[in-house]
């Protein structure tokens, strides 16, 4: 069996992203983000899910039928669709762990 594997692949002023190869070809990716620093803008080709470690964060996105905001902490997850743009504004030190689905 595979062992997985970590590695830090960035680290700005916003925080660090390492990425987490399991075996298969499959990855999560972990986010460590600051307070006030935001992520994203963006979209994904596959579906994603997205849970919060510890911290707060507010999530947007842009999906069919508008703007959608909320609040997530500790515990909570959110569901991307692909090509649902979306970006985290984070209201405290915060740990992500996300999850592209193909």
């Amino acid at each position: 069996m595979d062992t997985p594997t970590i590695a830090k692949v960035n680290e700005d002023a916003r925080g660090e992203i390492y990425v987490i190869t399991l075996p298969g070809d499959r990855e999560l990716v972990l986010l460590h983000s600051k307070v006030g620093s935001i992520r994203g803008g963006h979209s994904h080709d596959v579906d994603e899910l997205v849970v919060i470690l510890t911290g707060k964060m507010r999530y947007h996105k842009l999906i069919e039928g508008g703007k959608q905001e909320i609040d997530l902490e500790g515990g909570q997850d959110s569901y991307n669709c692909a090509g649902d743009i979306h970006m985290g504004e984070f209201l405290e030190d915060s740990w992500v762990l996300e999850w592209k689905i193909d």
